[in-house]
């Protein structure tokens, strides 16, 4: 399986999913014109990796700023993600925050809350 490198613009960010490493990572801001037509790539990529997934995978959001409709796409992807953890994977979600950045952080509880999986919050 390819990796999956969707370099990032001002309004999308740059998503880099290595299946060999089973790293994840998706970087910058997202505010995309078309939310539903960038996120619906990276959640096909998903489900072709999840046919045959590491023993280990981490999902890094590295986000400056999102808008209202990445949201849900954001949150697409972690509940695509979550089965990994039923089926005996081991799956880490890591949400980087800038020391100052409150909103983000509660975005990344919230997140963590209504996924009812924990993250690892990181400041940077």
């Amino acid at each position: 399986m390819a990796p999956l490198i969707i370099n990032g613009t001002e309004d999308t960010p740059e998503v880099v999913f290595d299946p060999e490493t089973g790293k994840f990572t998706i970087t910058g801001t997202s505010i995309p014109e078309n939310a539903r037509k960038f996120y619906d790539q990276i959640i096909a990529w998903i489900d072709d990796y999840l046919k045959s997934p590491n023993e280990d995978t981490s999902v890094s959001f590295k986000l400056k700023y999102f808008n209202t409709a990445s949201t849900k796409y954001l949150f697409d992807i972690m509940v695509e993600m979550k089965p990994l953890v039923s089926n005996g994977k081991s799956l880490v979600f890591n949400w980087y925050v800038q020391e100052d950045d409150d909103d983000m952080f509660e975005a990344g509880q919230g997140f963590s809350k209504m996924l009812r999986y924990p993250f690892n919050f990181v400041k940077y």
